[in-house]
């Protein structure tokens, strides 16, 4: 993949500008503090897929580095099955007699999801002599199994009893930015990064009212063709989302 290093943004911006290596470490500080904060919005080569293990007690330690969760998933033959998030789950540890970490025990009234379940269902009430449904769900309530959330304190997260897998994979954001010159970023960056750099040199300067507001709006425009770049939804996957609105319904 193509990449560009701060190196290289913040010397053609010092060209830009007309100015001597003197003022390299002020734009290196400007192009690393944009860079650490667009990365908590888009990928900057910051977004990490990892595998983890799950614990006895029902848990997976997160990585150093783990600044906020992208997606947590359990493998299903070639896919990754998304697992929902239950903030309600109990976060405090769980200790037998002898003072060892054990899951919670489970609720033996959850089923599984039953909205996985409704192309598995035969004969019975739900179905006519054609096969057809003809309802009966109304009031039906959702009861997922593969739910999770993240312990804050003990670094960890957290699963439902009811899961029975050993292993998930965790996507993540970590920090893009090691305090050096030689961090790099996609030349999508290169523009937004420039103009960032200039808006905060100039502001260091003093300069006047209305070049501050020319700098801050042309800062505000690079970033907004950032993020339209950076979309990477294409024509297919829009129709793909419209095909999967059109389907089936249940009776009420």
């Amino acid at each position: 993949m193509k990449t560009k290093s701060l190196n290289i943004i913040v010397r053609d911006a010092l060209l830009d500008n007309g100015l001597p290596l003197h003022y390299y470490t002020r734009y290196l500080h400007h192009a690393l503090r944009i860079t650490d904060e667009l990365s908590m919005d888009y990928n900057m080569g910051n977004i990490k897929m990892v595998k983890l293990n799950l614990t006895s007690y029902q848990r997976a330690v997160l990585p150093n580095d783990f600044i906020d969760l992208v997606d947590v998933s359990a493998k299903q033959g070639e896919r990754l099955l998304p697992l929902e998030r239950d903030r309600t789950l109990n976060k405090m540890y769980n200790y037998d007699v002898s003072g060892n970490r054990i899951p919670y025990p489970s609720d033996t009234t959850l089923n599984y999801d039953s909205e996985f379940n409704y192309n598995l269902i035969t004969g019975g009430n739900n179905l006519n002599t054609r096969g057809e449904l003809i309802g009966r769900y109304y009031g039906k309530q959702r009861k997922p199994l593969l739910m999770y959330d993240i312990d804050t304190i003990n670094s960890e997260i957290v699963f439902s009893n009811t899961t029975t897998f050993t292993e998930i994979t965790l996507v993540y954001i970590s920090s893009a930015v090691s305090k050096s010159s030689a961090n790099l970023v996609t030349p999508y960056a290169t523009d937004v990064i420039t103009k960032y750099v200039q808006m905060k040199a100039a502001q260091a300067d003093g300069g006047r009212i209305g070049m501050l507001q020319i700098y801050k709006q042309d800062f505000e425009n690079a970033r907004r063709i950032f993020r339209a770049r950076m979309n990477s939804m294409d024509y297919a996957e829009m129709v793909g989302l419209i095909r999967k609105g059109i389907h089936g319904s249940l009776k009420n």
